[in-house]
């Protein structure tokens, strides 16, 4: 009978330690990040604005700074980082579209979570703007 009784204590111990091994696991997991990316216009004449914003916010990475940026390719070529803005915000940027084809663009939030050392966050989806 004693027997018993311990092996009931026991597991309840081992339940309770269970349940709050994951409320601690599903408290951690709570941090958000957001990230969106858009265009002004989907078409564009050769030699006119395009104009793309996105904004983001992340608290993923506590007290570390992060930063939006928006990065663009023309075509299947190597994405380039175009600009990046302030902290947790928005950015807008405006360029002149220089030769025909797809203009990609997309967005990241980047934290700096040493000195010279980024990590992305999130990459947003693409979007991309057809130049005629």
């Amino acid at each position: 009978m004693q027997s018993l009784s311990r092996r009931l204590g026991t597991l309840a111990v081992a339940t309770a330690v269970a349940t709050a091994g994951l409320a601690v696991c599903s408290t951690a997991a709570s941090a958000k990040s957001d990230l969106a990316v858009g265009v002004g216009s989907r078409t564009v004449a050769l030699g006119g604005t395009v104009r793309v914003q996105a904004e983001g916010d992340s608290d993923d990475f506590g007290g570390a700074a992060v930063r939006i940026c928006i990065d663009g390719r023309t075509g299947r070529g190597a994405w380039r980082q175009l600009a990046c803005g302030p902290q947790n915000h928005r950015l807008q940027l405006k360029l002149r579209a220089r030769h025909r084809g797809i203009l990609r663009f997309r967005a990241q939030l980047v934290a700096l979570t040493g000195p010279h050392h980024h990590t992305v966050d999130r990459t947003s989806a693409v979007v991309a703007v057809r130049v005629r």
